[in-house]
């Protein structure tokens, strides 16, 4: 999953000597800059959307990121998910389902 978000792009950079690791921010210049657009674009058209009460365990998720990190980081974070997402479905050969909140 890993290798194909940082194959979009959409991982930061990691630099490691001695074993210590160094993570860098998100490089700009590498990946498929189309699809990372196409998941950005489709991941902030999602965060606008977003209801005041979650419905679903990825809502929930995403309300207290945004929360936290901001609108732009949390769409970074939401088109890794995906992507990572759609490697695991494709991989497992599994549909996607919900996880829905618990109401009590």
């Amino acid at each position: 999953g890993r290798e194909a978000s940082a194959f979009i792009g959409l991982t930061p950079k990691q630099h490691s000597s001695g074993g210590k690791v160094f993570m860098t921010g998100i490089d700009r210049a590498g990946g498929i800059k189309e699809l990372r657009s196409a998941l950005y674009q489709g991941a902030l058209s999602y965060i606008c959307r977003l209801p005041d009460e979650a419905k679903t365990a990825k809502q929930a998720w995403l309300i207290k990121l945004v929360q936290r990190a901001g609108i732009k980081r949390s769409c970074i974070a939401l088109a890794n998910k995906t992507v990572r997402t759609a490697w695991a479905m494709l991989r497992y050969e599994n549909k996607y389902e919900q996880q829905l909140l618990l109401v009590i």
